[in-house]
């Protein structure tokens, strides 16, 4: 027989993995968020407009989450940053669903792009200024061919070195 715990877990997951590559390709930044997505209420709205809707009041809803009237004044007011474990408790609270995605500023490949072209130009000026001191200096030319080569190889085989910091003299 079919171990139901194990068939949701394995839908749920293959659910995840599609609505995941479906939000990555359609929507490469925040800029490309459809109009009723970028201008949706935020935490704080909704959980009034809910509680609202369901005829709670805050102080009931504070009970339900173990806060203090105070507190939940403090998260519809939006005055503080809060927990996720807070913002979830109130979700639980409110019967919904707590969702949250990390959707790109930019287009990935342009910010990959603009950042391997930064830390290419880094590294090769390091090697200019070790190459002039030898009085071997590189011609403008052959400095743009050099960025141009360690940008290529940075995007296609070491992009952990763009998270990594240049040393610089103080």
């Amino acid at each position: 027989m079919l171990d139901m715990r194990i068939f949701n877990s394995y839908y749920m997951g293959m659910k995840e993995n599609i609505f995941t590559h479906q939000v990555s390709k359609k929507f490469k930044s925040v800029d490309d968020l459809p109009e009723w997505v970028a201008n949706f209420p935020s935490f704080q709205n909704q959980i009034k407009s809910i509680r609202k809707t369901l005829g709670m009041t805050q102080e009931q809803l504070g009970r339900l989450v173990n806060r203090s009237l105070r507190s939940i004044q403090n998260i519809e007011a939006g005055q503080n940053a809060q927990k996720i474990t807070t913002i979830s408790h109130i979700a639980n609270a409110l019967n919904t669903e707590l969702k949250i995605f990390l959707i790109p500023r930019q287009d990935i490949d342009t910010y990959l792009e603009n950042k391997a072209s930064i830390k290419a130009e880094e590294l090769v000026k390091m090697s200019k200024t070790s190459s002039s001191l030898e009085i071997q200096t590189p011609t403008g030319e052959e400095v743009q061919e050099q960025i141009e080569k360690m940008k290529r190889k940075i995007l296609e085989k070491k992009r952990d070195i763009l998270w990594n910091q240049i040393p610089t003299k103080k």
